[in-house]
């Protein structure tokens, strides 16, 4: 919660300083270029996000089969260890209980592996979607000579005139830059 607090706070002053240095920018009558890009729609909507996603979620889906397959072979073990219990000796019942609890810890060890394996791919993916698209949005600055570039998924921005938006002309770069290189 603290955190939260925090980052509001961080946010609040943020835009306090970029209120202060537009105003001040205005009283001086230079021309201030800006622009704003919403980094997450240029993610969601470019090619390389969109197979980002698919990848993604194909990987979550494998995972989760496969711990599918481990809870139904666990669940037929406890059901023939109940359904069994009167006519196996306590050897046996020990003995399937110990792959019982074997198979649990196998299928906990998995889970928690394939966890951090796939959080640790999404977030290398990620990272290089960002890097690249992020060389495309320096390339159209320094083209541009924009001053300030404001990012609405993080900005906090609530009014913005559309023109000023140049969200679509990234998607339109990195998509480009993607099927060049192909």
């Amino acid at each position: 919660m603290r955190e939260k607090n925090v980052f509001t706070v961080c946010r609040i002053l943020m835009l306090v300083l970029i209120i202060t240095l537009l105003s001040l920018m205005a009283g001086a009558q230079t021309q201030l270029k800006v622009a704003i890009i919403n980094s997450q729609k240029a993610f969601d909507q470019s090619a390389e996000g969109k197979k980002a996603v698919a990848i993604l979620q194909e990987r979550e889906e494998q995972m989760k089969a496969a711990l599918k397959k481990m809870d139904e072979e666990i669940k037929s073990l406890r059901e023939r260890l109940s359904s069994q219990k009167l006519t196996l000796n306590a050897e046996a019942q020990s003995q399937l209980q110990l792959e019982i609890d074997q198979k649990e810890a196998a299928r906990q060890k998995y889970e928690q592996e394939t966890s951090r394996d796939f959080d640790q791919f999404k977030n290398q993916l990620i990272k290089r979607i960002r890097d690249e698209m992020l060389a495309i949005i320096d390339d159209l600055i320094k083209e541009r000579g924009y001053e300030l570039v404001f990012d609405l998924s993080s900005s906090g921005l609530i009014h913005y005139r559309p023109d000023l938006d140049i969200t679509d002309e990234i998607i339109k770069r990195y998509d480009a830059s993607k099927t060049v290189k192909k």
